[in-house]
């Protein structure tokens, strides 16, 4: 078997140094076109394949984006994270990129891998996909330099790059639908261990309380993000209020499952109770009735947030703090209140 060719074996047939060879497997601008022209063709005539390794060799990076989510389980089969690390893989592929992907577990915070993937070179960036209100040991990168950004999520007060949608502004866009449609009684499910969603509950209620609903009518249960906690969250909602006319979902699995129960309950949607969901994934279309939701692009966070981190890792942007918008979509499971 012939020995395959190295980055070292292509330096020495040029007579150029290693650095010039991964700068020209690069497409630096900083090589004599002469000088790229001679390494070019000794890649080619040796049938040379640069990996990410020989690349590492010079540049000292490891073409590596490091993707962490919490530890939740099943989650790599949910729909949310589903859509956000296909997103991010996408970017990452097509500049060249490959991903690490790891579960916030115990281990990985005591051990603190989340820092020890920098200094050992294992990674040249970190996108954090959906941190909670107890992730606070990633407060770590305030005091680091190391390219790192949470995705769809932030921590108010700190200086962590993020880039997430903005849910105070979904809040607003939930709660003025609902008082258009003439909603005076309106229950909320959502989960309190994420910024985003305590941020959403907040700018909820307060724009319920400004319209001068009050507080006895705008009843919330603790959800979980998934379509049990939907379902039971409906069920406490209705309990506590009878005359609930509208139930807001925190995202739309819990909208769906919060749907299931007031079927079982004979509850026509949305002619007795509106359903409105968040997030809008693909399941939003193909329930009875369509469920409304407010529309957020989550294959699109993804892929904008690898970008920003590869733009940070080129040193082509420092800092990135970015909120994004998202659309109501308005389906069958909203409708006028009741008479």
């Amino acid at each position: 078997m012939s020995k395959r060719t190295t980055i070292k074996d292509i330096a020495a047939d040029c007579g150029v140094s290693l650095s010039t060879v991964s700068l020209v497997l690069n497409n630096s601008k900083r090589i004599s076109e002469k000088t790229r022209a001679r390494v070019l063709e000794s890649v080619q005539r040796h049938n040379y394949q640069p990996n990410a390794q020989a690349r590492a060799l010079v540049s000292q990076s490891s073409r590596v984006i490091s993707v962490t989510v919490p530890a939740l389980e099943h989650v790599f089969a949910d729909i949310y994270f589903g859509e956000i690390v296909s997103g991010i893989y996408d970017e990452a592929s097509a500049n060249g990129y490959k991903l690490l992907l790891d579960i916030a577990r115990e281990r990985f915070i005591e051990s603190k891998e989340y820092l020890n993937l920098f200094q050992n070179r294992h990674a040249d960036g970190m996108l954090f996909v959906g941190a909670s209100t107890e992730d606070t040991y990633l407060i770590d990168f305030e005091k680091e330099e190391y390219p790192f950004m949470l995705v769809n999520h932030f921590f108010p007060g700190k200086s962590l790059d993020f880039y997430a949608v903005d849910y105070a502004d979904c809040a607003r866009l939930a709660a003025e639908h609902f008082l258009k449609l003439g909603h005076r009684s309106i229950g909320l499910i959502i989960g309190d261990n994420t910024h985003t969603g305590i941020t959403f509950r907040d700018t909820f209620f307060q724009q319920l309380a400004e319209a001068g609903i009050p507080e006895a009518d705008r009843p919330w249960v603790r959800g979980k993000w998934d379509e049990q906690s939907g379902y039971v969250g409906a069920e406490k909602l209705l309990e506590k209020n009878p005359g609930l006319t509208a139930i807001m979902g925190g995202n739309d699995r819990m909208a769906i499952g919060a749907m299931r129960h007031l079927n079982l309950l004979n509850k026509r949607i949305p002619e007795e109770v509106s359903v409105l969901g968040m997030d809008d994934i693909p399941a939003s279309k193909y329930v009875t009735p369509g469920l409304s939701s407010i529309s957020v692009d989550l294959y699109r966070i993804g892929l904008n947030s690898c970008n920003h981190i590869l733009r940070m890792i080129r040193g082509e942007e420092r800092t990135c703090r970015e909120f994004v918008q998202g659309n109501l979509v308005e389906r069958e499971s909203t409708g006028p209140a009741p008479v």
